[in-house]
Parts: structure tokens; sequence; C-alpha cells
């Protein structure tokens, strides 16, 4: 499986970009929790609302999780499973949650957006290392399924993992390319 995660806002933007029936084959909002919304838009709206009463603009956390192209596919258990884990393991556990899962080109994906607010403690529940603990998670999850790794998983790079992003188009030009067409 190939994690892809952030930190971000524009919260209405991502709920049309993950509603979107266009691009996609098949949307299903799965699992929406921590708001009394019922709907993307409604539940990003109130997670903003979370965060005017802190500093964070950053007041959301997005992972994509795509399964391996030389692979099998991922049940939604499994899924479900490397969600949990994740959210455990970076700080997230307990936290409102969307989980929106696409079907594109016949390829099936998830997409998961939770809220950085604690509305307790009124701040934002601090990230780092997200990349390296997600790298980490992917290793242990296949060894657990018995599932290949992507190449660029298979060898931990260490401090050279930013040798080759020169190389590698980013996702903004990428998704600027698919505007063009």
């Amino acid at each position: 499986m190939i994690p892809k995660a952030s930190q971000r806002g524009g919260g209405q933007q991502l709920a049309t970009h993950l509603q979107n029936s266009f691009d996609n084959d098949n949307v299903e909002l799965a699992d929406l929790r921590g708001a009394i919304a019922q709907d993307l838009h409604g539940a990003f709206a109130e997670w903003y609302a979370d965060s005017t009463a802190t500093q964070c603009r950053k007041y959301l956390y997005s992972l994509s999780v795509n399964p391996n192209p030389d692979g099998k596919p991922l049940a939604r258990d499994q899924y479900l499973e490397f969600i949990t884990r994740v959210e455990k393991s970076i700080g997230l556990a307990d936290q409102p949650r969307a989980v929106v899962f696409h079907v594109k080109h016949g390829r099936e994906h998830c997409h998961v957006v939770w809220s950085r607010i604690d509305t307790e403690k009124a701040k934002a529940v601090q990230i780092s290392h997200d990349h390296q603990e997600l790298q980490r998670m992917v290793r242990e999850f296949a060894r657990d399924y018995n599932l290949d790794l992507p190449a660029g998983f298979k060898r931990d790079k260490g401090k050279d993992r930013y040798k080759d992003r020169q190389k590698v188009e980013n996702l903004s030009e990428k998704q600027q390319e698919e505007r063009r067409l």
C-alpha cells in the first residue's frame, strides 16, 4: 500500500474533491464521526469553526491510501485496520474523521481526513515525523498481511531519501497537468 499524507486547510475544496464523481467511477462516504452534519462540506465547516478558537491554519490531516499497483487489492477491513493503526500512532485516535472510498479506473483507494483540533484543550494535535511513521507502519502492515511492498518502501533510505526528489514530479504539477487535459 502507498500512503500519502499532509496537514492542510481548505476543507471546502477538499470536500468537493473527495465527492467528485466526475473523475471517479464510484464515491462512497464510508464513515463520518465527530460532526453533527452528515456530509463532508458540513463536517469540514464544523471542524474549521473549531479551529478558529486556535491559531491553527492547517486544521485537517489528510491521508490517502492506495493499494500497491503490483500487488493484490486490499479488503475493506484491511483499509480500516490500517487507518486505526495510523490514528493511534500519530495521535489522532478519537479525533473527528471522515473516510471516503473512491474507485478510479477500476482501482479502489481510500481517503481519510481528521480534524487536528482538540476541542477540549482548544489547540491542534501536534503531528511530527508522520511520513517516517507511515513508512514504518506500511512495512509492519505488509509483514502482518503478507503483502508485497511497493518498490519505494523496500529499502529505508534514511537521510538519503531526499536525493531523488528533484526527479519525481510533485503533486501540484501533476494536478495542474490533469486540469489542462
